[in-house]
């Protein structure tokens, strides 16, 4: 979603499926464009005002462009920025209270090599936002701040994959640690 027709092309240049900016809402809002023809929204800051007509079809379906997400562009120069990091792989993902970290890697109509490439990408983003500092904040009465992450520090805890409503199988850390020399390859007999 763009202001105008000039970021709009260079949109469709960079990957884009459906680009534009009044009339993409409007598209959506009446039915004409299924939302099944797209995965993910991107928008500039400029449109997010306009979107709230159709927030409510979005949103549900997870469409709803996101700061958070990484799919809102500051402004309509930037939209071909977030549209190659997108393509590029970028998973969205979300974390719960207790630091479990969930995330859709593919689909099931991705062959291997697909998924494969999702699950490197993925940790390869998970590696680069890592924290300075982890464990319990401030306690009562001061003190306590956390402990310095070290090069020894362990980030991954354990891994699982599962399909949506499937069994869970349990994955060797060192396979998808960015920081192993294992990483995305074959462990040692």
């Amino acid at each position: 979603f763009v202001s105008s027709d000039k970021p709009a092309a260079e949109a469709l240049a960079a990957g884009a499926v459906k680009a534009g900016g009044q009339d993409l809402v409007d598209e959506i809002a009446n039915g004409t464009l299924p939302l099944t023809s797209f995965d993910r929204t991107v928008a500039s800051k400029g449109v997010l005002g306009k979107l709230g007509k159709i927030a409510r079809v979005l949103g549900p379906r997870g469409l709803m462009p996101n700061p958070k997400l990484g799919t809102v562009a500051d402004n309509d120069d930037g939209i071909t920025g977030v549209i190659a990091d997108q393509l590029a792989g970028a998973v969205p993902y979300r974390t719960d209270k207790d630091g479990i970290i969930h995330a859709g890697i593919g689909k099931a109509s991705f062959d291997e090599e697909q998924l494969l490439e999702n699950v490197r990408a993925f940790m390869n983003g998970l590696q680069d936002v890592k924290p300075e500092t982890f464990g319990k904040g401030k306690k009562k009465g001061g003190g306590g701040g956390g402990k310095k992450a070290g090069a020894g520090t362990k980030f991954y805890l354990s891994a699982h994959l599962t399909s949506t409503q499937g069994r869970g199988y349990k994955i060797d850390l060192r396979t998808v640690d960015p920081t192993s020399a294992f990483f995305m390859g074959e462990l040692p007999e």
